[in-house]
């Protein structure tokens, strides 16, 4: 089983979909395993393919997908915690990632809709807070 099928199977056993919250699930997961580029490249490839299967590739964005797995990593990083932190601890300690309009901090909503940000990568528009 690849790292993200192991990481995709906990976050819909724990949410019972692929929510946002199980987005975030994965991308936390694929982190703790694997150094960070790797972990993106896994991340994007099991994201696209799952989305392909499933019929719903028009729903993928490059820029979304990507913004919100370096949300995820700058949290890791950035702020103080426990080195073997839980998922529960994670969570408990940045809501404000689970809310999905946390990137509009960063990015007015119709660019993280519009169909260039569904196929490439964007840069943040906004420098954040």
């Amino acid at each position: 089983m690849t790292p993200f099928k192991r990481a995709l199977t906990q976050a819909t056993a724990r949410y019972g979909r692929f929510s946002h919250a199980a987005h975030l699930h994965v991308a936390w997961h694929l982190l703790r395993e694997q150094p960070a580029l790797a972990a993106l490249a896994e991340f994007r490839a099991g994201l696209l393919d799952l989305a392909r299967r499933m019929g719903l590739q028009d729903k993928y964005s490059e820029t979304q997908t990507t913004a919100w797995f370096f949300a995820v990593l700058d949290h890791l990083d950035r702020t103080p915690r426990e080195p073997t932190e839980t998922w529960d601890a994670f969570e408990a300690r940045c809501p404000h990632l689970f809310n999905p309009a946390y990137l509009h901090a960063f990015y007015p909503p119709d660019m993280l809709n519009s169909p260039a940000a569904r196929t490439h990568f964007l840069p943040p528009d906004r420098p954040g807070t």
